[in-house]
């Protein structure tokens, strides 16, 4: 588990969640089979976790590419919000969900005031931001950005695969991606 404030806000906020569900809706999901083939099941035990509940997961292309995003770039990296102001279950406070990043895609360098933490189930990315140097990192890896933090993530001949939460100023007006 994430030992810092926004962690214990998501996981309270997916607890809270959990409550709310009666009786899961179905999503027609236009990256499901993306998804889906992306997910590792010999690997870490939430990839089948995420693959049982795909159908009730409102999968769509990058919520930032309202002017934010290009449109070419935002098909490469499927996402769900699962908990937030846009998610399935409504939090004001957090947004958490899972997010693929496509093989050979450079997003970034990108920064929001939003604290952000990514949980890499399945994959690879090279992680980068302003203060350190490049680092791949792969499965049960955490990535942490604080507020405002120029970031950059890089996928070569892997996807990555993970979970994703913000805290703090969650709202999208003060993300900006930097094109290079």
């Amino acid at each position: 588990m994430e030992d810092r404030k926004g962690g214990k806000q998501a996981a309270d906020a997916l607890i809270d969640a959990s409550h709310q569900i009666k009786e899961p809706k179905t999503f027609t999901n236009p990256f499901l089979d993306e998804v889906e083939s992306s997910l590792n099941i010999q690997g870490h035990f939430l990839n089948s976790l995420v693959l049982k509940a795909s159908p009730n997961i409102k999968w769509t292309s990058s919520d930032l590419r309202e002017g934010r995003i290009p449109d070419d770039l935002a098909n490469q990296m499927p996402m769900a919000e699962l908990v937030g102001p846009d998610g399935i279950f409504f939090n004001d406070t957090v947004r958490v969900g899972l997010w693929l990043q496509n093989k050979n895609i450079v997003y970034g360098p990108r920064q929001h005031a939003a604290e952000e933490t990514f949980f890499i189930f399945n994959g690879e990315a090279s992680w980068t931001t302003e203060s350190n140097e490049s680092k791949v990192q792969g499965p049960n890896t955490y990535i942490y950005h604080p507020s405002s933090v120029l970031h950059t993530s890089i996928t070569t001949n892997s996807f990555v695969f993970t979970a994703w939460r913000w805290s703090g100023d969650i709202g999208f007006e003060k993300y900006s991606l930097h094109t290079r």
